[in-house]
């Protein structure tokens, strides 16, 4: 009986996972590179037998890290980014929706009034339990924003 063994959907479920742990650059090239060895081997068992490893390690790397998923993901990010406000929308109870020059779109929750427009400079900065702040790189309040996009 010969086996058959498709490569690119285990493939392709790694790096989905390897993604979705959160993993850095350096573990998805390594990754990359056994996933490259694993579709090498022309005997299907073989073959087989390298991405059922992979799999397992992953699994169990998934199990290691359950709970600080977010934390490792945290751990890696800057405290502040500053961007260029490419359009500003009002919306329900005055409230703004930002969108950046970089793709990101955030929405206004916090009370404060702003008056911002395009073109503007901002610097966005983490706060405590996951909050988020935006205000002018030229100074002045901040608002308290979340990410939508």
């Amino acid at each position: 009986m010969k086996l058959f063994c498709r490569p690119l959907p285990y493939a392709a479920l790694a790096l989905l996972s390897i993604a979705a742990l959160g993993a850095t650059s350096a573990s998805a090239e390594t990754l990359k590179s056994k996933l490259q060895t694993c579709t090498q081997y022309s005997d299907d068992t073989k073959r087989l037998s390298c991405y059922d490893e992979l799999a397992d390690n992953l699994k169990q790397h998934a199990i290691s890290q359950f709970g600080q998923e977010q934390k490792t993901v945290i751990e890696g990010a800057p405290e502040s980014i500053v961007a260029t406000i490419s359009s500003v929308q009002k919306g329900a109870y005055g409230k703004y929706t930002f969108v950046l020059n970089n793709g990101q779109i955030w929405r206004q929750t916090g009370s404060t009034k702003v008056i911002w427009k395009g073109g503007e400079q901002i610097e966005l900065d983490r706060g405590v339990l996951g909050a988020f702040y935006m205000r002018k790189v030229s100074g002045g309040r901040s608002v308290k924003v979340k990410r939508i996009q």
